[in-house]
């Protein structure tokens, strides 16, 4: 029941993610790749699925906090591209996010910040009934 319940809304809370990204684009044309790279995992031990990870290409992060060619955070990163080369963020853009005309188009965490108390509650409701029956046993 447990493993069904994260399912569920794992299913539910992706919809909503790909449906929050492609709204946020002005056309069809502009959600590229992006949402159909947007993926869902989940890991179980023990049979019970223990974490859950939400995957998506790297460029809607940038998109997400504003991030982009001359406008970084305060550290930086470190990638490989597509020709294998090991690539770092400019040092000049560094510290320059917020600024300009670029701006966070967030995506993500509106959906999250709504769908995250509901799995807590409902993840709560079943242990809930698990204690209540492990009660009635003894």
């Amino acid at each position: 029941m447990w493993n069904q319940r994260i399912k569920a809304w794992g299913g539910d809370t992706l919809t909503s993610i790909k449906g929050g990204y492609a709204a946020m684009t002005t056309s069809v044309n502009q959600t590229g790749e992006g949402e159909s790279s947007i993926k869902i995992r989940y890991k179980e031990d023990f049979g019970q699925i223990e974490r859950i990870t939400f995957r998506f290409n790297r460029y809607l992060a940038f998109l997400h906090k504003g991030a982009g060619k001359g406008v970084a955070g305060s550290k930086g990163s470190t990638w490989t591209n597509t020709a294998g080369l090991k690539k770092t963020t400019n040092t000049a853009s560094l510290g320059k996010l917020g600024s300009g005309k670029r701006k966070a188009k967030e995506w993500l965490t509106p959906k999250l910040d709504v769908a995250i108390p509901k799995l807590a509650d409902q993840l709560l409701e079943e242990k809930i009934e698990f204690a209540m029956k492990a009660i009635t046993l003894k």
